[in-house]
């Protein structure tokens, strides 16, 4: 009893040792005093952190499950936090592992809350001052006043808590525990269309029923027959590919994906939706562009979703936070510079009826109407096309505005059969959506019958006006190449824009850097 007393009365004096040097650190170097490691430590009055085994292995455990985030543990000094947790036998020793764990701590929290890179400067995305995420808790207030064994419970705060992240964080953890050879690859050739035989078929039917795409009674045959055939639809509606049934490039490559590939590609859109998710509160509008899908949702419920068309890859989509703002109904269309200059012109140059059948007027840099026929089409100069509201016109009966640098909106369209397409990569680069005036009366609905009321008036009248919502609507225009079907499963979609490989550098430099930080 006298053995443990005396125990007692040492650890009291070395946590004692401990927290006097800890402050020591700060106050002996002024440039520390600013970071967030002191701000920890300067709000528990120097008090360490990471002295009780318990909480140790607790860090230890929580920064290892960071591998199901997509986050490398060793990116956090994982091991390294192990070893110094081992070898702290003296105060000096102990200072250092002490504000090495808190460090990291920061480190990993910040990183699951916000991502470990920007999504402006990194991620391509535009955010204006409308379009900034709700202020979310400081990881140093949280770090500061943790409980006793409540280390777990501040990490699954600190990690989104989305649906979106969920499923994707889930589809990592299974693609992980995939041998690496679980699906065999089929071999490079001409497309196989159905009916058609093939010596590769015997190697696809095995590749589609090791996805269970395909019973194992059809694992013969060198035809493509009818079985085979809707097991490569069901494959491509899966993968978000044009469901015909023969297998192309396209079909080629989402059956040839390596699971290292799907590991990287999850790892990149986790990062993704560790940027969109402190966005997805409240009633919002997504533009899941790689999904050619529009949602509407009620915090993190969707109650109505919409096909899109989206940018085609020469005028992409962008990224963006922004908030929804106003409707222009029976919107007319002024023609952006490039399809000015690459879509129109070299038709109204061969046709002279081009434009007035499709009801677009001609103005010069004075705003003076000009007879088409009048015009130098080889040196048309500077001239604004303006196609009236009307049966056919491109932005259909209503185009919904938000801030964006790239003078794109959402809108409806007359292309309805365009729809019906697997791969929707159509505009140029606005956002067409299927059914707009069902989402118009979502946006709308906050103000009552009143507001419904105005804007069935203003539709009926023909003319072009806008209409202010009775509240802004914040919309995210995200793109995710592995997200959830209908079916809420995770898919794996064509980087139409080829914008994964410089993500994936990005993260890989990124996580070179980290180690080199310091307090």
């Amino acid at each position: 009893m006298v053995f443990s007393a005396l125990q007692t009365v040492r650890a009291a004096n070395a946590d004692e040792a401990l927290r006097d040097a800890i402050r020591q650190t700060f106050e002996a170097a002024p440039e520390l005093r600013e970071t967030d490691v002191s701000g920890v430590y300067a709000r528990r009055a120097y008090t360490p952190l990471w002295q009780s085994p318990t909480r140790r292995e607790q860090l230890l455990t929580a920064l290892a499950d960071l591998t199901h985030d997509g986050l490398d543990p060793e990116h956090y000094a994982l091991s390294q936090l192990r070893q110094d947790f081992a070898h702290a036998s003296n105060t000096e020793h102990r200072l250092a592992a002490e504000l090495a764990a808190t460090r990291n701590c920061l480190l990993a929290l910040t990183h699951l809350q916000h991502g470990v890179l920007d999504p402006v400067r990194d991620g391509g995305y535009w955010r204006g001052p409308n379009g900034a995420a709700p202020t979310l808790p400081a990881a140093t207030e949280a770090l500061a006043a943790l409980a006793d064994n409540d280390l777990d419970a501040l990490f699954a705060r600190f990690r989104p808590s989305t649906p979106l992240y969920l499923k994707l964080r889930e589809a990592l953890i299974t693609a992980r525990q995939a041998a690496p050879n679980a699906w065999p690859q089929v071999p490079a050739g001409p497309t196989i269309k159905p009916g058609k035989r093939d010596d590769r078929l015997p190697g696809l039917r095995t590749r589609l029923i090791a996805s269970r795409h395909l019973g194992s009674e059809h694992a013969a045959g060198d035809q493509m027959d009818d079985a085979l055939v809707e097991a490569v639809k069901t494959f491509q509606r899966e993968n978000g590919l044009e469901a015909d049934g023969a297998v192309g490039p396209a079909t080629l490559h989402a059956l040839n994906m390596t699971r290292e590939a799907r590991l990287s590609s999850l790892r990149i859109n986790l990062e993704r939706a560790r940027w969109i998710a402190p966005h997805q509160r409240g009633n919002h509008v997504m533009v899941d562009v790689t999904g050619y899908r529009l949602s509407y949702f009620s915090d993190q419920t969707e109650r109505w979703h919409a096909r899109t068309q989206v940018g085609m890859p020469s005028r992409e989509t962008p990224e963006l936070f922004s908030r929804i703002t106003h409707l222009t109904v029976n919107p007319t269309w002024t023609v952006p510079p490039t399809i000015l200059k690459k879509d129109i012109v070299p038709k109204a140059s061969t046709d002279p009826n081009y434009l007035a059948s499709r009801n677009i007027r001609v103005f010069d840099r004075d705003g003076t109407e000009l007879d088409p026929a009048t015009v130098d089409w080889s040196r048309p100069g500077n001239l604004t096309l303006r196609q009236d509201f009307g049966d056919g016109s491109a932005l259909g009966k209503v185009a919904i505005r938000f801030a964006n640098p790239y003078a794109i909106y959402l809108h409806d369209t007359p292309n309805q059969r365009q729809f019906r397409r697997a791969q929707r990569t159509f505009s140029s680069g606005c956002v067409r959506v299927e059914n707009a005036l069902d989402l118009v009366q979502l946006l709308l609905e906050p103000g009552g019958d009143s507001h419904l009321a105005r804007f069935d008036k203003a539709l009926a009248s023909g003319r072009t006006g806008n209409l202010n919502l009775p509240q802004p609507v914040p919309i995210i225009v995200a793109y995710l190449t592995a997200g959830p079907d209908d079916n809420g499963h995770i898919v794996f979609r064509q980087d139409i824009y080829k914008r994964d490989a410089v993500l994936s550098a990005k993260l890989d430099q990124a996580g070179k850097s980290i180690t080199d930080k310091k307090l």
